[in-house]
């Protein structure tokens, strides 16, 4: 009979054990996936910024030329410009609750869709007035700072979580 208890007893302590190995190995290959998403949503919204801000300079460059805008640019402005809208909100339905991430993301989104916000004005001999240009710098520095706070930011959360 004692036998038999301690057959029992082996046999669901064995089934506890494996039970939690699994459920422990099930939950680490979540994480492992969720991190390799985030990773996924956090490169695609630094690409949808880097396109806007493309598309912006070449369009600052074209008016600095004397040229016109086209409706192609326009077209590309609105389009990068909800590339990276939605980029940024994938990944805000990803990361709940890392405020210097979720920071980050915004900051980075923020500065690349309000670039357009700086009225040029017209240009001379390929410049703009020294307060647009000295805006343009201090757009375009704020930008690549932005853009090195989510890489960094992203890189933190998903290789420390």
């Amino acid at each position: 009979m004692w036998s038999t208890i301690v057959a029992v007893l082996g046999t669901l302590a064995g089934v506890a054990l494996a039970g939690y190995a699994q459920r422990s190995f099930d939950e680490r290959a979540r994480e492992h996936a969720h991190r390799q998403e985030v990773a996924r949503a956090i490169a695609e919204l630094l690409e949808a910024v880097v396109r806007h801000r493309e598309v912006h300079w070449l369009f600052v460059e074209s008016r600095r030329a004397g040229e016109a805008e086209t409706a192609e640019e326009r077209v590309a402005r609105a389009t990068t410009r909800s590339a990276a809208t939605v980029a940024r909100d994938r990944v805000g339905l990803l990361v709940e609750s890392e405020p210097a991430l979720l920071g980050a993301i915004e900051t980075a989104w923020r500065t690349a869709v309000e670039l357009p916000d700086i009225v040029l004005g017209p240009a001379t001999d390929g410049r703009f007035s020294p307060d647009v240009e000295a805006a343009l710098e201090a757009a375009r520095e704020g930008c690549r700072g932005a853009h090195t706070a989510l890489r960094t930011a992203g890189s933190a959360y998903i290789h420390n979580r």
